[in-house]
């Protein structure tokens, strides 16, 4: 709930600051020419640059078929972006780790090795109980994180577990020569270990292409092979193979020996990162750009010449050569591309902007509209740019949104101005592909085929149907194009693949931007108002339950105004849905309007003409409140405070002169207070709206009476200029004449009187089963 007050805050400030900027002239102007530029200068930045624009249209294995071309000037041929990229890779792997030598960390393990053993053997001369010592060693073995097997500590203060075959049998009783030869023995080991170095990476961490290190020392820095160290992986299986070698025979030795040696080991070649990065950022830096050079003179392509990858590759150095040519000698020629690109795009636009301000002036005017319109093609363009971005020669580009855009346009507008908008965005889209006369075919026709999918959205069909339209566009314009150029038939399947991706993808995103469009901009589609039209919505159904009376009488001119707008190719649902909501102010005092008053009394009787006028008139206040408050679409409310126009109540008109003979009355006091229909469908849900009303007035409505009464309506709104500002013509009031008379005459058919008869029904006796 919170959230959903969140988006309608948000919405309603949206709303408000386009309102605002659309009620001010010079606001509106300012916006709109900003939006021109913004789109104008902003879509020439998406271009590509000269050097990828100039020979784009060109790929390998075509026929070069313009003048031959020349070197103008010596050259260097570029490396394309996956060999530089290759290059730079192969430069920094070519690096050697850098290793420092950290001498302090050898010392400080040896004389902590040291000085564990001092303990130990200090321990052993003590004189105290064998528990006390036994516990004080467990003590000295904790804090240099020995761990010794408990059956294996008491051995280090007792027993004699290293034998020396050359010693004396005097030497061998010594328990303190026997530990010193032990400590002896693992301080070989120790220090064989430092003089061939421990790194402090495991062998995953070092990856598989390094095969030299280098390793720095404060005075000297000397280069090695990988597997000339030990790592963390693997010195610890290497002190066990030597404590086996040095104590053969002796398993409680190694037991022993192997827990304290590989606690007090410690890496002492240490990785440097920084400087390793350092220099494989030089490495990378100093990686030639190009591979090759052209002599000025020396002839690039000729005419009629297939066009090779080394073909391509020239001719994109050369373009970019004279890009950087044109940049260091300066002058007007520098600025040409800039001013081509931003011409290219102002000329396609024209296409748009004649048609809008010519055709479409409501919408050229609408900032609103406008704004839609401008997100469309840039959604487009944005698209296109980041797939020439990523690989300006793949398939990817019949991925590019073109019926996505022509789909939007269409719902929200109509498919004349989707399919100028369509030309428009393939204009750009072939000149952002380097004029590809391809592309430009291909979107064309995609977008224009894709317009007839969208005629029709009341039914979520749709959806399928342009999946099934765009995907057989995109088949039928992909296979031409490549047909005329002669392409093999298995290069065109993928092309293929991307086009069904496309078409799947633009219907379900065009029904994604559909419904965030009609939130953000408050624009009605035909799939709003299926919805309005559902007469269990409760705004309807309180209406029916709380005016009954108004509730028929807004179904009636529903079936009226629908009518009469097909006949003259008006919006037919809007008109009937906003009939059914155009009276909706009536709930609030439903008993003063003669639809609902079922025979009893008038409560107009006891007011005055002024004060019956004004509550008549309150409910077109009230029902655009109700609207507002239950969030209906701008364009219903437009029917809420127009379909009265500023028609005058003339029954309490006439009273109220009666009343005052002698007082002038005020004929704008008894006027609805407008605004006049302002468009085609207003002005027939006027003209329908006392139509049905007049109607129930006729006793006997044969077809003379109802052709007569329909035309006394239409004539007195016209000539009393309520349609002046709607765009009826006499030749669609004619036609709306005409469809309000056959709808009455079929709402008040005829029937057949049959004559009297007394009907009786005949029993017959049923026969007994045998």
């Amino acid at each position: 709930m919170k959230n959903r007050k969140i988006a309608l805050r948000i919405r309603r400030f949206i709303q408000h600051t386009l309102d605002t900027l659309q009620n001010n002239p010079r606001w509106r102007t300012i916006f709109l020419v900003s939006l021109l530029v913004v789109f104008v200068i902003g879509t020439s930045l998406m271009f590509p640059s000269s050097k990828s624009f100039q020979f784009s249209n060109l790929k390998e294995g075509d026929v070069f078929t313009d003048k031959e071309i020349i070197a103008p000037f010596t050259f260097f041929i570029n490396k394309s972006e996956s060999e530089i990229t290759q290059s730079r890779t192969i430069a920094a792997e070519e690096v050697p780790l850098v290793f420092r030598k950290v001498d302090s960390l050898e010392t400080a393990s040896i004389k902590t090795f040291e000085n564990f053993f001092i303990e130990i053997e200090t321990l052993r001369e003590a004189t105290l109980s064998d528990s006390l010592k036994f516990i004080e060693l467990q003590e000295i073995l904790n804090n240099n994180f020995v761990l010794i097997e408990y059956t294996n500590i008491e051995y280090l203060l007792t027993s004699p577990f290293v034998s020396d075959r050359s010693a004396t049998p005097k030497r061998r009783q010594s328990k303190v020569s026997d530990l010193d030869r032990f400590e002896q023995k693992l301080k070989r080991i120790f220090v064989d270990q430092y003089a061939i170095g421990i790194l402090n990476r495991t062998q995953s961490e070092t990856p598989d292409y390094v095969e030299k290190l280098i390793i720095t020392s404060p005075d000297r820095e000397t280069e090695a092979n990988v597997g000339d160290f030990y790592n963390l992986d693997n010195y610890k299986n290497i002190v066990l193979e030597n404590l086996r070698n040095t104590f053969e025979n002796q398993e409680l030795a190694v037991k022993i020996g192997y827990p304290i040696l590989t606690s007090f080991l410690r890496p002492n070649l240490i990785y440097d990162e920084t400087v390793t990065s350092e220099r494989m950022q030089e490495a990378v830096s100093s990686v030639p750009l190009s591979k090759g050079i052209v002599l000025e003179s020396e002839r690039i392509v000729n005419t009629h010449e297939v066009i090779t990858v080394e073909i391509l590759e020239k001719l994109q150095s050369l373009a970019s050569a004279k890009d950087e040519k044109e940049v260091v000698e300066g002058g007007l020629q520098r600025f040409l591309p800039v001013f081509g690109k931003l011409l290219t795009v102002s000329l396609a636009l024209a296409f748009t902007l004649l048609f809008l301000s010519s055709s479409r002036p409501k919408i050229f005017l609408s900032i609103k509209k406008m704004l839609m319109i401008f997100i469309i093609f840039m959604f487009v363009i944005g698209i296109t740019f980041l797939i020439n971005s990523y690989s300006y020669s793949s398939n990817l580009k019949f991925l590019i949104p073109i019926a996505l855009a022509s789909m939007l346009l269409t719902i929200f507008f109509d498919n004349r101005l989707a399919f100028i908008g369509t030309v428009t965005l393939s204009i750009i889209i072939a000149a952002m592909r380097g004029n590809d006369f391809g592309i430009m075919v291909i979107s064309m026709f995609v977008g224009s085929l894709s317009t007839f999918a969208v005629r029709e959205t009341q039914a979520r069909a749709w959806i399928l149907r342009g999946i099934f339209y765009i995907t057989g566009a995109y088949f039928i314009s992909i296979s031409t194009i490549e047909f005329l150029k002669h392409s093999d038939i298995v290069d065109i399947w993928p092309m293929l693949g991307f086009g069904f991706i496309n078409g799947l993808l633009s219907s379900i995103f065009a029904f994604g931007f559909m419904v965030i469009f009609e939130q953000i901009f408050q624009m009605v589609t035909n799939s709003t108002l299926l919805e309005l039209s559902d007469l269990n919505k409760p705004l309807l159904k309180q209406l029916a339950i709380r005016a009954p009376g108004s509730y028929h009488h807004s179904i009636m001119v529903g079936n009226l105004s629908e009518g009469a707008a097909e006949m003259i190719g008006a919006n037919a649902l809007l008109a009937r849905v906003a009939s059914y909501y155009h009276d909706i102010g009536k709930m609030e005092k439903p008993e003063y309007f003669v639809e609902n008053q079922k025979g009893g009394k008038n409560p107009h009787d006891k007011l005055t003409p002024t004060m019956s006028c004004l509550i008549l008139i309150n409910h077109v206040k009230r029902g655009l409140e109700i609207a507002e408050e239950y969030g209906l679409p701008r364009e219903i409310r437009h029917f809420i405070s127009q379909h009265h126009g500023t028609n005058i109540i003339r029954f309490f008109y006439q009273k109220a002169i009666e009343n005052n003979e002698e007082a002038e009355v005020d004929e704008n006091s008894f006027r609805y207070p407008g605004p006049k229909p302002q468009t085609k469908e207003t002005g027939i849900v006027m003209l329908a709206d006392s139509i049905e009303a007049g109607s129930r007035t006729l006793k006997e409505p044969t077809v003379g009476r109802i052709r007569s009464m329909v035309s006394s309506i239409v004539n007195e709104r016209l000539f009393e200029a309520e349609l002046d500002e709607c765009p009826l013509t006499l030749r669609d009031l004619s036609l709306v004449r005409e469809s309000f008379v056959n709808t009455l005459t079929g709402m008040f058919h005829g029937r057949i009187e049959y004559p009297n008869q007394d009907l009786k029904i005949v029993r017959k006796p049923m026969k007994k089963s045998a």
